[in-house]
């Protein structure tokens, strides 16, 4: 399903239009994430990744740097920036691992494009091109691998992202990983519609990330969960049993939505919604979220440190191998318990 600036590189700059890209935290709400599991946090190169990444580097494993995404017509990827590079430094000098994000985002329309990842997939010479600027990155660049994060495909694309991913390995140092972004689905039979031949993927993949959120989100559902718990244990369940469950890692938000009465609503991070909803917020446990309901019919559902906290102990007791906070800068800090 395509949901402009839903997630990914493009919800950053919802997040950055908004003024909400501080790295804000209050203790009470930080998160608590088992010493047993792998935590990635991710972050779009800039001042407010770098304060958080400062804020949580004891509780961090692997950095997601969000920075290259494919040119026009698939014919190539856009080379990091100076601070993308600035942050995987920073990562290497805390001694964390991180990985570049290649993303398939249409700039014209502010979302994922199926046509865009289509036509570097289906092209051996569009495929040639990526994959010698993502090598060129993790030779250059200092990141220890690649984090593909496809949206929005078809069916018609599972072939050719097979033959992409398999090139890509045969590029790349054995030392660098290969991850990717997979979607929420509620049966394990949705991923081939969904373009993931996981079976072909899997000898291919290093690690999944499981994106359980923007259940509901502005522009595209009515108020709801971003990511609740029924529909991400489905969601996990769905997966898992067609990968194994050591191989993956749960995504969970940072964020949250507004709906406004007249329909303006859009992303908040944690702590703005928190300001917001005031003494009106109330955690739901069900859905593992707080949510508030203002008295300009203004409804908040948000995604703060306690329900990764939440998120990180299903983590656990599924067998998962970790968490990723999308995002840092607009999550609450990280611990360890």
């Amino acid at each position: 399903m395509l949901r402009p600036l839903a997630t990914g590189l493009a919800l950053a700059t919802v997040l950055s239009v908004a003024g909400c890209s501080g790295a804000a935290s209050t203790t009470g709400h930080d998160a608590v994430v088992p010493a047993s599991l792998s935590v990635e946090g991710y972050g779009v190169p800039g001042a407010a990744t770098l304060k958080a990444m400062s804020r949580d580097r004891k509780a961090l494993d692997i950095v997601g740097i969000s920075s290259v995404n494919l040119t026009t017509d698939g014919a190539g990827v856009a080379a990091s920036s100076q601070e993308a590079l600035k942050t995987a430094a920073s990562a290497k000098a805390d001694h964390l691992k991180s990985e570049l994000l290649v993303t398939n985002i249409d700039p014209s329309q502010g979302a994922f494009s199926d046509s865009l990842a289509s036509a570097m997939l289906s092209s051996a010479e569009n495929r040639s091109f990526v994959i010698a600027g993502l090598a060129g990155e993790i030779e250059h660049g200092g990141y220890d691998g690649v984090q593909i994060d496809f949206e929005s495909l078809s069916k018609a694309d599972s072939d050719d992202l097979v033959t992409f991913v398999s090139e890509l390995r045969s590029t790349l140092p054995k030392s660098a990983t290969i991850s990717m972004t997979l979607p929420a689905v509620a049966a394990a039979s949705d991923y081939a519609g969904a373009g993931f031949d996981l079976k072909r993927l899997n000898p291919l993949v290093g690690r999944y990330v499981l994106m359980a959120y923007d259940e509901h989100g502005t522009g595209f559902t009515a108020a709801g969960p971003v990511g609740g718990l029924p529909w991400t244990r489905q969601a996990v369940s769905a997966l898992t049993s067609q990968v194994s469950a050591n191989k993956v890692d749960l995504g969970v938000a940072g964020y949250g939505y507004t709906w406004t009465s007249d329909g303006r609503g859009g992303v908040v991070t944690a702590a703005a919604a928190r300001k917001q909803a005031g003494s009106k917020a109330r955690w739901v446990a069900a859905q593992g979220e707080w949510t508030a309901t203002l008295s300009n019919g203004t409804v908040i559902w948000w995604s703060d440190g306690e329900s990764l906290t939440v998120r990180s102990n299903l983590a656990k007791s599924s067998g998962l191998h970790g968490v990723a906070l999308w995002q840092m800068s607009s999550g609450d800090k990280i611990t360890r318990g």
